[in-house]
């Protein structure tokens, strides 16, 4: 492993040494392909666009990230900026000296990466959407290719672009970032995770009970597995100390980067999702939510009030237990409010007038 830890640390060196002037556009493409801009961003224009694209999107970022946990705390994976300053592979001679970022001191394990996996997911779960949806307006084989063509270029420069992003930050090494991106393919069927609940047809006629005991059931296996590996001798936070230990600033040491805030994140996010898509607001307003200027009034509230809600609100990272609560319970608020809350209280405001644009 040395062999392919150091081999993939050249890649960071050299990225960073040549790429130095795109250092920006890294930092960028990293930052926005952060699985919580699917959250915040993405569901609330799908949601107003696609409905059942936007809740599939959900289960598709949850579950996968759910996978990805899981697979973390099997591999061990060690993270660049961490593994260069520990490693006694170079001896004597001269290790690489590498840059760190904001966003290079994640906590959590460094394999498979999150950015790429979710990223190879969510953007699947959309590309597919606009398959649908612009496929059955063409009706020219020949512009049909095309557009399949276009369509897929693209997904993969998104992948290329997010991959190179996470080894310019030295928050992964190339094989991680590779096997994130195909963890969950099969070269038949396409990206397992999307592909598997796309054409699974509960999770769109899923009632309240049902997402409440997903959440359940993604959380107790996931802290099952936690304890027996811990009743083992195996401490699942060796890597929140590692990054504690070798990031160059402490404050750039990202405590919601870790597993366990990631799965409570995500299990509240579902919740939130059922609890919105079954709560009697969204029964009411959803009956007749087709109107382009209600949508539009809609999306653009949504969007507003969650960016307020995101900088306003931030669980305090040095309390414990109550941190992780709290992160539950943001995550529930946030598809909520794209489904149910901000929808009513559009409504209320339209009055009578909003009924007509209905």
């Amino acid at each position: 492993m040395d062999v392919l830890h150091s081999s993939g640390l050249s890649s960071t060196y050299y990225l960073q040494t040549h790429f130095s002037h795109s250092q920006g556009y890294f930092l960028s493409v990293s930052k926005a392909t952060d699985l919580r801009n699917t959250f915040f961003l993405l569901f609330p224009i799908w949601f107003y666009v696609r409905q059942a694209d936007a809740i599939r999107l959900v289960w598709v970022a949850v579950v996968g990230d759910w996978i990805n946990l899981m697979l973390k705390w099997l591999l061990f994976g060690e993270r660049p900026y961490w593994w260069v300053q520990e490693t006694g592979y170079y001896g004597n001679t001269s290790q690489p000296m590498i840059e760190q970022f904001p966003m290079t001191c994640e906590t959590g394990p460094g394999s498979p990466s999150g950015h790429a996996m979710g990223a190879a997911a969510v953007y699947y779960t959309m590309m597919s959407s606009l398959f649908t949806t612009v496929l059955k307006k063409e009706g020219h084989q020949i512009r049909k290719w095309c557009v399949r063509v276009s369509l897929w270029t693209l997904f993969w420069c998104v992948q290329l672009c997010v991959c190179l992003s996470r080894v310019f930050v030295a928050a992964h090494f190339p094989h991680q970032v590779i096997t994130g991106v195909f963890i969950g393919t099969d070269r038949a069927h396409g990206i397992l995770v999307a592909e598997a609940l796309s054409r699974t047809q509960q999770i769109y006629k899923a009632g309240l009970c049902s997402y409440l005991l997903a959440s359940l059931l993604l959380l107790s296996l996931a802290l099952l597995l936690y304890l027996c590996l811990q009743l083992v001798g195996v401490d699942l936070l060796w890597s929140v100390e590692k990054a504690r230990c070798w990031c160059h600033r402490a404050e750039w040491v990202s405590v919601d980067t870790s597993p366990l805030a990631s799965l409570f994140r995500n299990t509240g996010t579902l919740l939130g999702l059922g609890l919105g898509l079954h709560s009697p607001v969204h029964a009411v307003v959803g009956r007749g939510s087709e109107g382009a200027i209600y949508r539009s009034i809609c999306l653009s509230a949504t969007l507003v009030l969650l960016q307020l809600f995101d900088s306003a609100f931030r669980p305090p990272v040095h309390s414990g237990a109550l941190f992780y609560l709290l992160s539950f319970c943001k995550s529930a608020t946030v598809p909520l409010a794209t489904v149910a809350i901000v929808p009513y209280c559009v409504t209320a405001a339209l009055g009578y007038k909003g009924k007509k644009l209905l």
